[in-house]
């Protein structure tokens, strides 16, 4: 082949992709786009969803080179392993490409593309994230190909489209106090919250809070000493997000407490943390106790709220990844899960069996067809 991309192989050194062999490709094929980052993304509605897949060589091919894909699952557990995830392959009747082979002709560096193809959302679980990754499994001629860029993972994003709850002037109280010992002194603990907030509270102290109980764990919105949209987790050391937070658009929130250290997610991305040693009473009847959207006597959320969920644990960063858009009821370490999702009535109903239903303080306005993804 005649060379025409070393930049592409320049990079890759530069990068260390080869910083553990002691031989350098002057010529080499990889699937196109991996020489940067070896996944990508495919959001999945309940239609079939494509994407492209082609092969780049670094070099004009002077002959003609076939080179064959193939959908190899067994390589899950090690991109897992190195990436601290938990991807699960879908169901085999959900995907396949739409050949096995491609072709560089001569003359020309990039192949004809293959088309990898999600059919539906149908038959996704809730709460587990899903991974398909296409490999070259031959290469005719004998061609070398890059071994870190041999395989693109491709992330199947589930778009779930659901009924959620509006708060603004509402809000939900849930009792904890009554046969929960075990909530008395918790040394770890997550809050879990889909939130779209319209309007921050303009008027003093501007809070607008979200989930939990007021002076002892509570996630929020504003306070005299923040911005009125920076998030907060208060109650005990108050912890800040430093950023600051847009209306009109839909976050997940989580907030996490170890034992030792306490941490804030955003979209599923560590915003903030701190170092702390505390216990939490969820069962504190302090302004009221436990509430979605209210908290010492008002303090009301402009906004809409669904997935809201208390645990018992510190969840994980690929646990909350894993999760943004739903969870299984029955998973260890949850206290209370609240879908908000009724559409109808002023009750959302736990979902974990604990029976921890929280009730509207007035008639709810519940929106429909919202998307999560």
């Amino acid at each position: 082949m005649k060379q025409i991309i070393p930049i592409v192989i320049m990079l890759l050194l530069a990068t260390g992709i080869f910083s553990c062999k002691k031989e350098t490709y002057s010529d080499a094929l990889f699937i196109t786009g991996t020489e940067t980052n070896s996944s990508t993304a495919l959001t999945v509605d309940q239609s079939a969803s494509s994407t492209a897949i082609s092969i780049t060589s670094s070099g004009l091919a002077s002959n003609d080179i076939t080179v064959q894909l193939a959908i190899d699952t067994t390589l899950i557990a090690a991109y897992n392993q190195a990436n601290r995830k938990n991807y699960k392959a879908p169901p085999s009747d959900l995907y396949s490409l739409s050949k096995g082979t491609v072709i560089i002709k001569s003359g020309t560096h990039i192949s004809d593309a293959v088309a990898f193809t999600m059919r539906s959302n149908q038959g996704l679980q809730e709460g587990v994230s899903y991974m398909v990754p296409v490999t070259i499994s031959h290469v005719s001629g004998g061609e070398k190909v890059l071994a870190s860029s041999k395989t693109i993972f491709i992330i199947i994003n589930k778009v779930i489209r659901s009924t959620v709850a509006s708060i603004t002037e509402n809000y939900f109280k849930c009792d904890f106090s009554k046969n929960n010992d075990q909530l008395k002194n918790m040394r770890a603990i997550s809050y879990e919250a889909r939130v779209l907030v319209n309007n921050f509270d303009d008027h003093s102290p501007f809070i607008s809070s979200l989930m939990g109980i007021e002076e002892t764990y509570l996630l929020r919105f504003g306070d005299v000493t923040i911005s009125k949209d920076q998030l907060q987790q208060a109650g005990g050391k108050p912890l800040t997000v430093p950023t600051s937070f847009a209306t009109g658009r839909w976050y997940h929130i989580a907030s996490t407490y170890d034992g030792s250290v306490q941490r804030i997610y955003v979209d599923g991305v560590l915003a903030v943390q701190e170092s702390v040693s505390r216990t939490i009473d969820l069962t504190n009847t302090w302004a009221g106790g436990f509430h979605l959207g209210y908290s010492a006597d008002g303090r009301l959320l402009d906004g809409l709220i669904s997935e809201c969920r208390v645990w018992s644990k510190a969840l994980t960063q690929a646990e909350i990844q894993d999760g943004m858009c739903g969870v299984n009821p029955a998973s260890p370490g949850l206290v209370a899960y609240w879908k908000l999702n009724e559409g109808t009535g002023n009750t959302a109903f736990d979902l974990s069996g604990n029976k921890h239903d929280a009730v509207a303080q007035r008639n709810v306005t519940w929106v429909t067809n919202v998307r999560c993804n």
